[in-house]
C-alpha cells in the first residue's frame, strides 16, 4: 500500500469531524435565535389574556330573570308574570275574585 491510499481515510475523518462541529454550532446558533426571536416577540404582542373594558365601551347589564323583576318569583306564579293565581293553576289571575 502506498501513503496516498493510507492518508485518505484520515483525512475523510478529519473532514467528517469538522463538517460535523460547523453543523453542531450551526443548529446550536440557530436554536439561540429562534428562543431570542420568541421572546422579544411575546414582549411586544403583549399579554393574551382578554381585554380590559376600556372607560368608553358601554358594559351590558345581565338580563333579568324570567318571571320579572329580581328577587320576584318565578313563571306560572300571581307575583312573577301574572299568568297564573296565586294557588298555581296556571290560568289567568281574575281580577275582583
Amino acid at each position: 500500500m502506498n501513503d496516498e491510499t493510507t492518508e485518505q481515510p484520515t483525512q475523510d475523518r478529519q473532514d467528517n469531524k469538522r463538517a460535523f462541529r460547523w453543523g453542531a454550532i450551526a443548529a446550536a446558533l440557530v436554536a439561540v435565535l429562534a428562543l431570542g426571536y420568541n421572546m422579544v416577540s411575546h414582549e411586544r404582542a403583549g399579554p393574551l389574556g382578554p381585554e380590559p373594558a376600556t372607560s368608553t365601551q358601554r358594559q351590558q347589564s345581565p338580563a333579568p330573570p324570567v318571571g320579572g323583576a329580581d328577587n320576584a318569583a318565578g313563571p306560572g306564579t300571581a307575583a312573577g308574570s301574572n299568568t297564573g293565581a296565586a294557588t298555581g293553576t296556571g290560568q289567568p289571575a281574575q281580577p275582583g275574585k
